[in-house]
């Protein structure tokens, strides 16, 4: 006895050969199939997190805490060596969110004179930073 197989196109069911219906669900067992693993996939890391193991986190690494501790030591001995002029514009600019153009009206220069230094200043930094 062999069997019938048939697709529905729109409303109307047409019979068609084991080959064609095959073909044509491939598609869809497969989907079918990824949609299966990946939620088996899912189910077996919220059991392993329930088995109390600790799921990866978006915590840095101990690498990248001690790189950015070092940089931030080097900054602080760089900022160390600027004159106190010098540490008072940055400090005004980067670490009190200051305008040029406030600064440069605090100071009594122009914006394009605090431009200017603040531009030599941080020039400055880059080469006691390398």
């Amino acid at each position: 006895m062999s069997k019938t197989f048939y697709i529905r196109i729109g409303d109307e069911q047409v019979l068609v050969s084991e080959e064609v219906y095959r073909a044509y669900k491939r598609p869809a067992w497969a989907e079918r199939k990824r949609r299966e693993v990946r939620a088996e996939r899912e189910l077996s890391l919220e059991r392993f997190a329930a088995d109390g193991f600790d799921m990866p986190s978006d915590d840095p690494l101990v690498e990248d805490v001690v790189a950015d501790k070092l940089s931030l030591d080097m900054l602080v001995s760089a900022l160390d060596e600027l004159t106190a002029d010098e540490r008072g514009l940055i400090d005004a600019l980067f670490f009190e969110d200051k305008s040029e153009r406030e600064v440069a009206a605090e100071i009594g220069l122009s914006k394009t004179g605090v431009h200017k230094q603040k531009t030599r200043i941080l020039e400055k930094l880059k080469k006691l930073l390398s």
